[in-house]
């Protein structure tokens, strides 16, 4: 498990240009699937962040094999102490079990944002599309679909991200 994570927004042309400026690191460039030219560049190297305005992730919970490829989820939830409490132990159970009967999934992260530790962010990442479809519909994650709204309890946004070859 790393101990950080670490991303940035920009124009592909700006990221593209960051990364190489970061090599050896192990950065990763992608891309969303919901909103067109919103680019997102991933430090996956555990240490403290080399971006200029980054959002840095602590994790809290990791499973799986670290293979940040595929389709990545991004679900961040800002939730009241108790909301979140409850959150962070669902979201925790439903990662090890995903981790050990999902084919298709591959790493996931529970982390908490280091700017604002009211925030907690779930990161999955997906061999397909309709793999994560089916999950985040499943009876498994019905759990966390109570928090998937923004309501006078909270705040809640997503997004799915493709990586930029």
């Amino acid at each position: 498990m790393l101990n950080e994570l670490s991303y940035t927004l920009g124009s592909r042309a700006y990221l593209m240009a960051r990364a190489a400026t970061l090599a050896p690191r192990p950065c990763k460039l992608y891309a969303s699937s919901r909103v067109p030219d919103k680019y997102a560049l991933f430090d996956f190297s555990g240490q403290r962040s080399q971006f200029a305005a980054p959002i840095r992730l602590k994790p809290i919970t990791a499973v799986g094999s670290d293979e940040f490829r595929g389709l990545l989820s991004y679900q961040s939830f800002s939730f009241g102490r108790k909301d979140r409490k409850m959150l962070r132990q669902w979201a925790s159970e439903l990662l090890a079990t995903t981790a050990k009967t999902t084919p298709a999934f591959l790493t996931g992260y529970l982390t908490r944002r280091k700017d604002d530790a009211g925030t907690l962010v779930l990161l999955t990442w997906w061999q397909t599309p309709a793999a994560l479809e089916a999950w985040l519909n499943s009876s498994a994650a019905a759990p966390l679909r109570q928090y998937a709204h923004s309501d006078r309890r909270g705040q809640y946004f997503s997004d799915h991200y493709r990586l930029v070859d």
